[in-house]
């Protein structure tokens, strides 16, 4: 689960169409825009009401039971007790430079190139303002982006902000005969999946390992999805997430890392 940052827009989305109804007086002025038009409240606006009531076993966020690392939370005190007023400052817009340089070291061996940490990196408040700023920064009126269904529900509501055409197609699961269905069994129609691409289409949104399937994409879907971004020039936006969490000796794959994927591939983590 991401930050709230978009939980938060929609909330003064929620309370300025409450403001709509209830004041005849200014409606024409504070109606939501038309590309807000029809936007659903979150869902997770609605779970943690029904949570609230009934207590169940939160199996639908990522709240984790256990405490950060010590010499995390150590260092972190040291500095908010620090006298050094300059820690309390404006950092750098792009990211602290200790970190952009953690973060260079780190995928630079993950990707197998080098990482510039100054032009390569980019530190947003969460995943969320990383995709919002992505998806803005790119799409335009009209543009159409591929969606891959489930998703996670910011997607949709992120790629209409930008005035930008949602195009879905759904994950369906394989014939496995008598044998159980897996994550992994959850797979793309090819014909379906290549019939959505066309000269109006900016970007597709590949999220692996996949929230809430939890499939993690094989190298040969991963250059299936790259052959046709290629072929029709299309960005790939990689939500990679949950790319720690990978069980059962799977191997999560970078699509960045395939040929002729850098240049058109903006990858997005998470803590």
């Amino acid at each position: 689960m991401y930050p709230s940052s978009s939980r938060i827009l929609r909330s003064l989305i929620h309370k300025t169409s409450y403001i709509r109804m209830s004041s005849s007086s200014t409606s024409s002025k504070f109606c939501l825009p038309q590309r807000l038009q029809g936007s659903a409240e979150s869902v997770w606006n609605e779970y943690i009401t029904l949570a609230m009531k009934y207590q169940p076993l939160n199996l639908g966020q990522g709240f984790p039971d256990f405490h950060a690392p010590e010499n995390v939370t150590k260092a972190l005190a040291r500095v908010a007790q620090s006298e050094n007023p300059l820690l309390q400052q404006y950092t750098r817009g792009f990211g602290h430079m200790r970190l952009v340089k953690a973060l260079s070291t780190l995928y630079s061996k993950l990707v197998g190139r080098e990482i510039d940490p100054v032009s390569e990196v980019l530190v947003t408040s969460g995943a969320y303002e990383a995709l919002y700023a992505s998806i803005l920064g790119h799409v335009d009126e009209g543009d159409e982006v591929i969606i891959i269904e489930p998703f996670f529900d910011c997607y949709e509501p992120m790629v209409k902000m930008a005035g930008g055409i949602p195009k879905f197609i759904p994950l369906k699961p394989k014939d496995t005969g008598s044998a159980p269905v897996t994550s992994n069994d959850w797979i793309l129609d090819d014909k379906e999946f290549e019939g959505l691409f066309n000269s109006k289409t900016k970007m597709i949104i590949v999220n692996s390992p996949h929230n809430p399937v939890g499939k993690v994409f094989t190298q040969a879907e991963l250059e299936r999805i790259a052959e046709l971004c290629k072929k029709w020039n299309v960005l790939c936006i990689s939500d990679e997430v949950y790319e720690w969490l990978v069980y059962d000796n799977k191997k999560h794959i970078r699509i960045c890392t395939l040929p002729g994927m850098w240049d058109r591939t903006i990858t997005i983590g998470s803590a």
